[in-house]
């Protein structure tokens, strides 16, 4: 066990050292090393440096910020400060999260709302966030935000910008009364979170994170505020070879997600699949349509994962009390899936939108958290202390533009 701790580590630093020097592998635009273009100071000052040529489909390319004095020191921004991209500067505005590795930024810039997201140069893990957005947003994908410009100041700093979202399922959920949503909302949240899912794996990643935390509504002020959005791919991983061949299970790997929704198979701390999203999503399903899992208040991991078994046999009514029928069919289902089974989503989507139908419900209906009479008001720390919560268990992986930074492991 000591020698598996020592390699996993010796794995992670290399993981960190070598993260920028793959990132132009992996951002969808050249992010150029900053020591091989000249000073700003060697170039007039309103002279831009050559672009690289765009890719399709793609509404900005990176390019490195220069400085007349190098440095080899890891830096965050602060807000106020201006980062230069490609297409435009941004300049930074309030603080949307942060973590021990970077800060999440507000920004507006020719009446588009954005978040930038910084981490230190260092210790960055972009490239995982890049690829996954990369390849999303190739696809023109419903469910993810768009990436649009990027860059990076020496070795201090590396950032993306990408489309801002609204406040997360998880601290949406906390504001309402009884910190419950409606069957209508749970549902079409259930319907919109799978459709997330099926998108990333028809993108060939998997997510290994799947939780209502790295889920959000769009923003209002971008008119995106009736479509859920998937973020945070810290924990991401391509699930395919380079000639897209499914890759074949690793055994032992350590843990991967969050307790509270982690599968039985992230329990047993064996390499997951796409089953294994599928299954934290249904935890969600449950919790959002629901109210609560009966292993929300337990934080250790053994006892979570002995109260998911007994959910599936001896306390399977409980837990599915008061749920629509199909859920018990839904689960079933998800546990007769292998590691290599594509999960039926489509098959799910349809009994959810079923049980909308025979009770009425519209998918274009107010969320929850839009009917002011159903929110339960909360001071702004008391709000992020509910927020952060969720994630008191956590391994490696904290939330991108509600509270923080993400870290990977393979």
């Amino acid at each position: 066990a000591n020698q598996l701790s020592r390699i996993s580590i010796l794995h992670y630093s290399l993981v960190s050292l070598l993260s920028p020097l793959l990132l132009p592998a992996f951002l969808p635009f050249s992010l150029v090393p900053s020591g091989s273009l000249p000073s700003l100071s060697s170039s007039p000052s309103n002279e831009r440096h050559p672009r690289t040529r765009p890719l399709p489909g793609y509404c900005g390319m990176v390019e490195a910020m220069t400085s007349s004095q190098q440095t080899d020191t890891d830096r965050l921004p602060v807000s106020g400060e201006t980062v230069r991209g490609h297409n435009n500067d941004y300049a930074l505005g309030d603080v949307l999260g942060d973590g021990g590795y970077g800060t999440v930024f507000s920004c507006t810039i020719l009446g588009r709302h954005l978040a930038v997201k910084v981490e230190k140069y260092s210790k960055s893990m972009l490239f995982v966030e890049a690829s996954v957005l990369k390849a999303a947003n190739q696809r023109r994908l419903k469910h993810f935000c768009t990436m649009v410009d990027g860059g990076s100041l020496n070795k201090e700093y590396v950032f993306i910008v990408m489309t801002l979202l609204g406040k997360d399922l998880h601290r949406l959920r906390a504001e309402q009364v009884d910190r419950k949503f409606s069957l209508s909302t749970g549902l079409r949240i259930a319907i919109q979170t799978l459709e997330a899912i099926k998108e990333l794996h028809e993108a060939l990643f998997l997510s290994r994170d799947i939780k209502p935390g790295n889920f959000a509504p769009g923003h209002r002020l971008n008119s995106q505020h009736k479509t859920i959005f998937m973020f945070d791919f810290g924990l991401a991983r391509r699930y395919v070879d380079k000639n897209n061949n499914l890759h074949a299970p690793r055994g032992e790997v350590g843990w991967r997600g969050t307790t509270r929704y982690g599968s039985l198979v992230a329990h047993s701390r064996q390499d997951l699949s796409r089953r294994d999203d599928v299954e934290s999503w249904y935890y969600l399903l449950v919790e959002v349509t629901k109210g609560c899992l009966p292993w929300r208040l337990v934080t250790d991991r053994t006892a979570v994962q002995q109260a998911k078994m007994r959910a599936r046999k001896e306390e399977r009514s409980s837990f599915l009390s008061g749920c629509p029928p199909c859920f018990d069919e839904i689960l079933s289902d998800i546990d007769s899936l292998n590691f290599y089974d594509t999960p039926r989503y489509d098959q799910y989507i349809q009994s959810l939108e079923k049980v909308c139908n025979e009770k009425g419900i519209r998918m274009n209906e107010h969320w929850d958290w839009e009917d002011e009479s159903s929110v339960r008001h909360t001071s702004p720390a008391s709000g992020e202390c509910s927020a952060r919560s969720e994630d008191r268990d956590k391994h490696v992986s904290q939330n991108v533009q509600g509270r923080g930074i993400s870290r990977d492991l393979p």
